[in-house]
């Protein structure tokens, strides 16, 4: 008997393991010791603004025999649990058309925030705002959650409002230029430029595919709102001919002067951008005065096609920053005329634009054939507002002074061609 009890002593348990998802984390001295200490744990996380907080693994207390020295102190106990438990809170999902695209400490926390993205974006002062809602499908989920995954409002908004990066590509086609590209998808020059390192200057070859970098929101906020602005009406312009003036000379007869009137629109913007807009009403203030212009129509003989000194427009105004003729061992077939990047190209006279389109060293060029074998070109344009067959007048703008093709910087290169043969385009100006 006293053999039995002494070994029933020696084997009796004398602890309580703590085992978490089946493995053992510590010793306490007894159950309500371990159970205290997960307790003190959760209190922890209750004080830190958490409520409702749930344990996210399972744990057990198991009775074991082990030495007085593996039994963990109170301190040891919530150490080692607090290295190996976690937790679970009562979270709000935001979900945007079904995907889970954030998680916030609460329903009200999400409210305020979207209504906070919303005033973002409705117009000041003058605007009757009609509605203000969200593109997409946006729903509230509530959930549990690990502390550590919730954001705080400032991230969210960050995130719906800047989104992810979307990277698309676009293929050259003629008459594209980095600016009329940026243009086209509502992307500064200077984006284009930073996602396509490749590109040297403003160059830009038709077919080539070029990189699109945008930021796309995960959240549109759709504002519609009533607006009354005050415009001004465009003057008509009324044209005389008079043969007191050589073609191509103009003169003001009478001096335009924009009229005035009060629109109301119905306006629809999408994240502050303007997307659509119709008009309600429209009430003329002031009528617009009509601006008369004479407009030249004697013409000298023959235009002197064939031996110079005539009187051509001159396409762009500007320094001459080469001239024709040698220049070192090569022949400059043209007249460069220096002029910013963009400044319109007019017509240098009357005729039929029979060539528009890049080539090679030329770049981007137009050319027009004005009748008695008189020909002009135009190149290393930006870009073209003429097409092939369309007839021009004197001074109508053809296109855009650029960098495209063999260039060192923006400039008109003109040429003038007399029965096939190259001219000096300068006698033909002056």
């Amino acid at each position: 008997m006293i053999l039995l009890a002494g070994w029933r002593l020696a084997v009796a348990p004398n602890a309580w393991a703590v085992v978490v998802e089946g493995e053992r984390v510590a010793v306490a001295a007894s159950r309500e010791e371990a159970q205290q200490a997960v307790e003190n744990l959760l209190a922890a996380m209750g004080k830190g603004g958490y409520e409702g907080v749930q344990l996210a693994e399972t744990i057990e207390y198991l009775p074991v025999k082990v030495d007085r020295g593996a039994i963990n102190t109170p301190e040891e106990l919530e150490r080692l649990l607090a290295g190996r438990i976690s937790f679970k809170v009562p979270a709000t999902a935001l979900e945007i058309d079904g995907v889970s695209r954030a998680l916030l400490r609460d329903e009200a926390t999400a409210v305020a925030l979207l209504e906070r993205l919303k005033k973002e974006f409705v117009p000041g002062e003058g605007a009757m705002v009609e509605e203000v809602k969200f593109k997409e499908k946006v729903s509230l989920v509530r959930q549990l959650a690990a502390p550590e995954d919730i954001a705080s409002p400032d991230e969210v908004l960050a995130l719906l409002k800047e989104g992810t990066e979307e990277v698309r590509q676009y293929t050259v086609q003629e008459g594209d230029c980095l600016w009329t590209i940026a243009q086209k998808f509502d992307l500064p020059v200077e984006k284009l430029q930073e996602a396509n390192p490749q590109i040297q200057g403003e160059r830009l070859d038709i077919g080539q595919v070029i990189n699109l970098s945008a930021r796309k929101p995960l959240l549109n906020v759709v504002v519609v709102y009533r607006q009354e602005v005050t415009e001004s009406i465009p003057y008509p312009t009324e044209v005389k001919t008079t043969s007191q003036l050589w073609r191509g000379q103009e003169r003001v007869k009478q001096a335009g002067v924009e009229g005035e009137k009060k629109v109301t629109y119905r306006v629809v913007a999408e994240n502050g951008r303007v997307v659509g807009k119709e008009v309600l009403e429209a009430k003329v203030l002031k009528e617009p005065v009509t601006r008369i212009v004479e407009r030249g129509t004697k013409v000298q003989v023959a235009l002197a096609a064939r031996g110079g000194s005539g009187r051509l427009a001159w396409p762009v105004s500007g320094p001459i920053s080469s001239p024709y003729g040698y220049r070192g061992g090569e022949f400059h077939s043209g007249l460069d005329i220096a002029a910013s990047y963009g400044t319109a190209v007019g017509a240098a006279e009357d005729g039929v634009v029979t060539q528009v389109g890049y080539m090679g060293g030329y770049g981007r060029m137009v050319t027009i054939d004005h009748g008695g074998g008189l020909v002009t070109r135009y190149a290393h344009l930006s870009g073209y507002n003429v097409k092939t067959g369309q007839r021009v007048s004197r001074g109508q703008i053809v296109g855009y002074v650029g960098t495209s093709g063999r260039t060192t910087g923006p400039h008109l290169h003109l040429e003038v061609l007399v029965d096939g043969e190259f001219r000096n385009p300068y006698q033909y100006l002056r």
